[in-house]
Parts: C-alpha cells; sequence; structure tokens
C-alpha cells in the first residue's frame, strides 16, 4: 500500500524497506510519537503527536522526512533516532538494520525501558556509524566482539541499561572515541589499559558497575597459567588451592591461639624471673654485710653483675606486657578488626581498596586531554565536593559518586 514515488528501485528503496521492517518490529502501531498515519483518526493517538502528517511513519512522503530520519538526497539514511519512543522488542532491532550499514553514521534507540534484548554481532557492519546511544534502555548482555571495530565512533552511550561482562581490551583500536559513558550496568573485570590509547578522549563514566581493583603483573600471570592448563588440570589444580587455604587458615588459627597464650605463660615467667632476682640479691647482700671487712671486691661484682643481668632479660623489654596491664593487640589501618559481615558486604569493600583506573587513562587527565573521569569512590570521601585522599577507587577522576555498601537485609534477600 505504499504511495511513494520512488524514482528506481535501488538502495534508497531497500532503506525504506528497513524502515518499514523495523517499525513493525518495534510495534510502531504503539509509539508514543509520529505513529502511523492510519492512527490520525482513531482518537487513540494525541493531535499533537507528531508536527506534520509527512513526519508518520509509512506515511506517502519521503522516508528522509519521517520522524527521527535524515537521509541523503537518493533516499538513503545516514540519521535514525528512535529514542523516547515507547519502543518494545525482545531482540533489540531486526536485522534488515543491516540495510543502512553504509551510509548509517546516527543509531539512537535511547530512553525505551521496554527495549531489550543484546547488541548484535552485526554491529560491526556499521562502519560509518559514529554516535550509538543506547542508554536507559533494557538491553543487556556482553558487548559483541564487533563492536569494537567500529574506528569511526566517536560517542558510545550505554549507561543506565543491564550490560554484563569486561570491556575488551581492543577498545585500544576506537581511535575517535571521545565520549565513553557506561556507567550504571553490571560490567565486571579490570578496566582495560589499552584504554589510554584514546587520545582523542574527552569524557568516560565507569561508576555504578563491578570493575574491580588492577593487578597488572599477578593477573596476567594468572591468566596465562590458567590458558595453559587443561580442564582435567585446572580442576585438580583449584582442589589443590583449597586444600592449602584450608591448611593456612588451620595454621592461622593455631598461630592466634598460641598468641593468646603467649602473654600468660610470659607474665608466670616474668615473676618467677622477678623471685629469683630478689632472692639472690637479698642472699648475696647478706654475704655482703657478713664479710664487708674482707673486702671481697670479686662477690660484689659477681651481684652487680646478676642484677644487670636480670634487667636485660627479654622478658622485661617494652614489648612484653606488664603484669598488670591488658593485652591490646596492634592494629594496622588495612586490617582493623571488624564486626562480621555479609560476603556481598566484604566483596564490596575489596572492591573500593584499590585503584580501577588504568595509570595509561590518568595519563590522559595529566595532559589536560581527558577532561570527565567520573567513577566510584568510598561513601565518606567527598568533602565540599573535593576527593580526599582517602579514596581508593580512582586516583585521578574530576568526579566520584559514593557507593554504598549493600544494608543487611539487601545482603539476606
Amino acid at each position: 500500500q505504499d504511495t511513494y514515488e520512488q524514482k528506481e528501485v535501488g538502495t534508497g528503496f531497500l532503506h525504506r524497506y528497513a524502515l518499514a521492517v523495523i517499525y513493525f518490529s518495534l510495534e510502531g502501531d504503539s509509539w508514543n510519537r509520529c505513529s502511523s498515519a492510519s492512527h490520525s483518526g482513531t482518537g487513540s493517538i494525541k493531535a499533537n503527536d507528531c508536527p506534520a502528517d509527512n513526519e508518520r511513519y509509512l506515511s506517502s512522503a519521503s522516508h528522509r522526512l519521517w520522524d527521527g530520519v535524515n537521509g541523503n538526497r537518493d533516499d538513503t539514511i545516514t540519521w535514525l533516532d528512535l529514542s523516547n519512543r515507547n519502543v518494545y522488542s525482545e531482540q533489540f532491532l531486526p536485522l534488515e538494520l543491516t540495510l543502512l550499514s553504509p551510509t548509517l553514521e546516527l543509531l539512537w534507540v535511547s530512553e525505551n525501558p521496554d527495549l531489550s534484548g543484546t547488541l548484535p554481532e552485526y554491529m560491526g557492519e556499521f562502519q560509518k556509524l559514529e554516535s550509538l546511544n543506547v542508554h536507559k534502555t533494557s538491553v543487556g548482555g556482553t558487548l559483541p566482539d564487533s563492536l569494537y571495530t567500529l574506528r569511526k565512533l566517536s560517542s558510545l552511550r550505554l549507561y543506565k541499561s543491564k550490560f554484563t561482562g569486561s570491556i575488551s581490551s581492543n577498545i585500544g583500536n576506537m581511535g575517535r572515541l571521545k565520549w565513553l559513558w557506561i556507567h550504571e550496568n553490571e560490567f565486571t573485570g579490570v578496566v582495560p589499559e589499552e584504554i589510554g590509547k584514546l587520545k582523542k578522549l574527552e569524557g568516560v563514566t565507569l561508576h555504578g558497575n563491578k570493575f574491580v581493583p588492577i593487578v597488572k603483573e599477578e593477573v596476567q600471570e594468572v591468566e596465562k597459567r590458567v590458558q595453559e592448563l587443561t580442564h582435567e588440570e585446572l580442576e585438580k589444580r583449584v582442589q589443590e588451592l583449597k586444600e592449602e587455604l584450608a591448611m593456612r587458615k588451620g595454621e592461622e588459627v593455631m598461630a592466634q591461639k598460641k598468641e593468646e597464650e603467649t602473654p600468660k605463660e610470659d607474665e608466670t615467667r616474668f615473676r618467677r624471673k622477678l623471685t629469683d632476682v630478689d632472692e639472690k640479691k637479698d642472699t648475696t647482700l647478706e654475704g655482703l654485710n657478713h664479710h664487708k671487712n674482707m673486702n671481697v671486691a670479686s662477690d660484689t661484682t659477681d651481684v652487680k653483675d646478676a642484677i644487670e643481668d636480670a634487667k636485660d632479660d627479654p622478658l622485661k623489654t617494652e614489648s612484653q606486657p606488664k603484669p598488670d596491664e591488658k593485652i591490646v593487640p596492634e592494629v594496622t589501618l588495612e586490617g582493623q578488626d571488624k564486626p562480621t559481615e555479609s560476603t556481598e558486604t566484604e566483596d564490596w569493600k575489596s572492591a573500593l581498596k584499590g585503584n580501577i583506573i588504568p595509570e595509561s587513562l590518568c595519563s590522559l587527565m595529566k595532559q589536560k586531554k581527558l577532561k570527565h573521569l567520573w567513577t566510584d569512590c568510598e561513601e565518606d570521601a567527598l568533602e565540599q565536593h573535593k576527593i580526599k585522599g582517602s579514596v581508593h577507587a580512582c586516583s585521578c577522576c574530576t568526579r566520584c559518586f559514593p557507593k554504598k555498601a549493600p544494608t543487611a537485609n539487601a545482603a539476606v534477600e
């Protein structure tokens, strides 16, 4: 029923067909803006939902005039903006979208909470794409490897969605990337050092994810060893590590018990030593009084030496407890005694004890190329909008967002 007069059946015609398929795949009749003109008389769509009828999808006008669409004179499409349109799909966008790949430079589907699925591998076909917005949707899963081949992409905004997995080191290939906004997702792993290769970066947002601190040499060594192991060898090694961990825990418990018993034993030995010294001193002084006229210089020297020996006894140094002194174990900043907490809370705290920002990214900040770097920090690490030295998760960010620890109820759930 399409009445648009196409001059010739070419790429432009295929682009019009692709837009029609996208419209029906995303339940276009339910859109809150510029849906099919057939709805204009039903009353279900407000009259002002579209500036003009020729801007409605599937209208007889050129598809370059449809709302959110822009293109060339040959009817090929360069822009497709479907953001904030109440679209619905469980599989992202249909395969027909690839018909637009030769010319498409901008693809926005953001602010559509009912748009789900994952970014497909065919995203790698859009080699002219410069801007991709999928933020504030229900799209998730891991990022396809093909995404990192889009060398012309300058803006990638995926924030407040449901993306998971790690960021590939291949991100260093996206040399034109200026804006990387991926906050408030479920990304994990280490932020790759290769991100520092993006010399044109101006803004990066990482907060609200599950990135872990960077441990360069250890991680590389573990990854190398794991790759070299077969499945059976890996299972065997895991079992050995579990046994070794159990043994170490046992040794720690024994050492702790011994440490708790040592002060009592030391105190007993200390008191016994003092008693022996006092008795020896009394006996010797009696002998001195008895022989005071005999000038027994050698005996006097022996007594003094005995007293000095007692003073120098290790049990009497400051490092040992005094008889009535309460034993207080020394606690360092990194190992403070704390009440037992849930595993989730422990994981959260350990994730903040290291710097999640690679040095290469901080280097861009120092060179004043990167202007905005946002990430997580401890809940109490903000003071008058300035980042204090207690921030562990970021050493060079321009803004950090306090990451609250999971509550007890949340941990139970």
